[in-house]
């Protein structure tokens, strides 16, 4: 029998203690373990899978980089691959690609990089993780929680099978990653822990390697570790190493029993699926972040350099960089202390102002050519409306009323045509037709008055090309504002939704209605930031008001407000909810336009209740045994049947996390930041708006056994306040086609010389099945990557059309490392797209 021993500290950068406060910690257990590297020749420490450990110690610590440095080129300390450690579920797939080329990048610059996807801590891990790894070439996948029903006749050491046929060793940690942390002193009084461990864990792998993991969360390292391996070689006649994770995977056999899908169960250890519906407005930052950069920044910089513009790279890493700290598991997740949750928000405001303002820059650059980006010193302009879809769309887009510079020092006409229409709104016009003017979201324009609002032009941009634009001349024009009342119908071509008596929703998509779209349910939570545990109590609708708003461009709304009456809380004992009472407003803003056959729901949940789970419901008219839902790099197909959750020890529930979309009985729905949804077998889709609770963790839950961290109160998670979220309903289509309502269209003002020219489709990906995923600079090259994936269970030959000269064409991997040389035909690449599989190719 082998047995390695590992030390090492799994650092949550920040959870019931602030950033700052871990790093004070996490610089005392460095220093630490760089002193026992020096006195004891065989001491070896795993860092947590996470390089930027490696920044914020040497940040306080620069003159300890030799000696890091050193350590790591010895191999006596691993280095990522992770940037942070994750939560695996809801960051998108490119988020962890991101996180994954970040975290070589940094560790490289100090030693060699691990190969091993350690991934401890995540509560749950998608399907396509092993193509995901094995496009870093990562050798084995290192986990505790998740396991369920699927592994149930597994040994700890499995292959690990994505949906596309790749594999990955997968090393399931069974007693977790703390199974041999902070041992006794005394070697005797280790032995008498260490025992029991062993003889346990040699029953549970089919060879005769064991891991015994050294160390747990925030823990400083035992300095008595080679006084322990020694004596337990003796006590259980075994080769003990002092090693890392490589050395346990280098000496696993290649044939090993495998396993497929998702890892959602909690057959060993808890899942603690609640963190999807905790602090949704974090999962809704988080969401328009990844959109902002994927969706619209990298692309264009990428465009735009290959143009002859700038490098924006160093912009966008700065944006993804804060970013990811924001995705480290016990962050993103919302389960850690308020202040935590209170200083990622500033994180989140860089990543997307980032990303939103290089975007505006190349896209003001294209239209433009000029470095100061000034606009024309006129009210009458062309408007450049920009796709970022690899397929021509029609759609809505807001542009806002305001110019660069907003004024001038002159005698005469010194404030901007367009800023002083802002101040002053009367009408304008785009291609001769009424546009309609709706106040912006947020006050972050220069202002001329104290009581001014920002207005935003809206209109309906058609046939915009697939990554590229047209334009629409904007002129003053007649004051055309919304006509109101407060009939409950709006209906354009396809589309329409009436308002019923109780507010809910009939919407026509074609030719199927669904009725009572939009449902309320409150139900009291007595849990915590880990879990929902459900508290029954009455609570009712207390009034419905519906208005509606019709524009001459077609664009049409209906506001539905409906005041609830709930519980104000659970009860001391909190076995119940509250007599007490508290209002929650929901306001649903239901918009439709023409050509657009989609209906957008602009949801706002003032909340002034404690201790409870809101959710909106849209029966699909009939029962429902399985739908699909967007998860990493897939579309996932799940079941609505009940879980046979009897040998667990976590009761399963019955939601499920979605990336962005889900659909069931032809109804599909978009609800990005919305992480968190069920669909019952009676067909009823259910989207989690908010979960309040007040406590990180705590002891007394009924569908949890024991905590899951310390019972810290946390106020903040009550959500108390304004939650915006925006979903759409639409008829499922193809999947490269979801996205659209979530990124939208984005408008600019074009100046006299472009350097790309107006209907020119710079990228296009045929068949819409394909999903594009990324186009990106390179990281290593001046190339330009382009991602697509195949969602579906058939092969499916598609075509990258291209709008701009290419030299060569590679397949690559998601490390970007150099494959085969790809033929250039029909102005494009013909891609082979396997069933489930990701390919990436490298443009140069």
């Amino acid at each position: 029998m082998e047995i390695i021993f590992v030390s090492h500290t799994h650092w949550d950068r920040e959870w019931y203690r602030t950033f700052q406060a871990f790093r004070a910690r996490l610089v005392d257990t460095v220093d630490r373990v760089l002193e026992l590297i020096d006195a004891d020749p065989g001491y070896r420490f795993h860092l947590d899978g996470q390089s930027v450990i490696l920044e914020d110690y040497l940040e306080v610590r620069p003159g300890r980089r030799k000696d890091i440095e050193r350590a790591a080129q010895a191999k006596r300390v691993s280095l990522g691959p992770w940037y942070v450690q994750p939560d695996s579920l809801m960051p998108s797939g490119e988020s962890h690609v991101r996180n994954l080329l970040e975290g070589r990048r940094v560790a490289a610059e100090v030693g060699p990089v691990s190969d091993i996807a350690y991934t401890p801590d995540s509560f749950g891990h998608p399907a396509q993780f092993p193509q995901l790894f094995a496009g870093f070439g990562l050798s084995a996948f290192v986990y505790a929680r998740g396991s369920g029903l699927e592994t149930e006749d597994l040994p700890a050491e499995y292959r690990w099978v994505a949906p596309d046929g790749s594999s990955i060793l997968a090393c399931h940690l069974m007693r977790g990653y703390s199974n041999a942390s902070q041992l006794p002193h005394e070697v005797e009084d280790a032995m008498e822990r260490l025992r029991p461990l062993v003889d346990d864990l040699v029953g549970m792998t089919t060879n005769d390697r064991i891991l015994l993991m050294n160390g747990s969360d925030h823990t400083l390292p035992d300095a008595n570790t080679r006084e322990i391996a020694e004596a337990l070689a003796v006590e259980v006649d075994a080769k003990v190493i002092r090693g890392l994770l490589d050395d346990f995977v280098e000496g696993l056999p290649e044939e090993l029993p495998e396993s497929t899908g998702e890892l959602l169960g909690a057959r060993r250890s808890n899942l603690l699926p609640g963190v999807w519906s905790t602090r949704t407005y974090l999962k809704i930052r988080n969401r328009k972040a990844e959109s902002a950069l994927e969706g619209w920044a990298e692309p264009w910089a990428a465009f735009g350099r290959m143009l002859g513009g700038p490098d924006e790279t160093p912009s966008l890493r700065l944006a993804w960089r804060s970013l990811l700290h924001n995705q480290a598991h016990d962050s993103i997740c919302g389960c850690s202390q308020d202040a935590v949750h209170e200083q990622m928000l500033a994180r989140y405001d860089l990543a997307e102002e980032l990303a939103d303002e290089t975007t505006t820059r190349v896209l003001d650059r294209l239209t433009g050519g000029e470095t100061e980006r000034r606009h024309p010193w006129s009210d009458e302009v062309d408007l450049a409306v920009f796709n970022p879809s690899a397929h021509e769309r029609t759609d809505v887009v807001n542009v806002p009323l305001d110019a660069f510079p907003p004024w001038r020092y002159a005698e005469t006409h010194n404030i901007h045509p367009l800023v002083w229409a802002n101040l002053h709104p009367e009408g304008f016009t785009i291609d001769g037709a009424p546009a309609r003017l709706v106040p912006a979201k947020g006050n972050r324009r220069v202002r001329l008055s104290p009581n001014q609002i920002d207005w935003e032009l809206q209109f309906v941009a058609s046939d915009v090309p697939a990554f590229g634009y047209r334009t629409f001349r904007l002129a003053p024009g007649a004051a055309a504002p919304d006509e109101r009342d407060a009939l409950p119908t709006i209906s354009s071509d396809r589309v329409e939704v009436t308002a019923q008596a109780d507010g809910t929703l009939d919407v026509r998509l074609g030719d199927t209605v669904f009725e009572g779209l939009g449902v309320l349910e409150d139900v009291g939570d007595r849990g915590d930031t880990y879990d929902f545990d459900p508290v029954e109590g009455s609570w009712d609708v207390e009034s419905v008001a519906v208005s509606r708003a019709v524009h001459p461009s077609g664009i049409q709304e209906l506001e539905v407000i409906r005041t609830l009456s709930v519980p104000a809380g659970v009860t001391e004992s909190r076995m119940d909810r509250s007599p007490d009472r508290a209002s929650v407003i929901v306001m649903t803003t239901a918009r439709i336009a023409p050509g657009v056959e989609r209906v957008d729901l602009d949801v706002v949940v003032e909340n002034a209740a404690h201790d409870h789970r809101l959710r909106m419901l849209f029966p699909t008219g009939s029962t429902c045994d399985e739908f699909h839902a967007a998860t990493t790099f897939d579309s996932a197909a799940r079941s609505t049947a009940a879980i046979d959750d009897s040998e667990w020890v976590h009761p399963a529930g019955r939601t499920v996390p979605i990336q962005g979309w889900l659909s069931a009985n032809g109804l599909a729905l978009s609800a990005p930041g919305l992480y968190e949804a069920e669909v019952t077998p009676d067909g009823v889709i259910a989207i989690t708006l908010l979960r309040a609770v007040g406590w990180l963790s705590r002891p007394d839950l009924l569908t949890r056994p024991g905590e899951a961290g310390p019972s810290l109160a946390t106020p903040g998670a009550q959500c108390l306040g304004t939650t915006s979220a925006r979903l759409s309903l639409f008829s499922p289509g193809p999947a490269g086609t979801n996205r659209d309502a979530e990124i939208g269209l984005r408008g600019v003002i074009a100046k006299d010389e472009s350097v790309l020219p107006a209907g020119k489709a710079l990228l296009s990906l045929e068949p819409p099945e394909l999903v594009l995923s990324a186009v990106k600079s390179a990281a290593e090259s001046d190339g330009v990557i382009v991602r697509v994936f195949n969602p579906s269970d058939d092969s499916i030959a598609g075509h990258l059309d291209l709008g701009f000269d290419v030299a060569e064409a590679h397949s690559v991997e998601l490390d970007e490392s150099h494959g085969k040389s790809l033929n250039l035909s029909n102005g494009g690449i013909d891609l082979k797209v396997p069933p489930r599989a990701i390919r990436s190719v490298l443009l140069t």
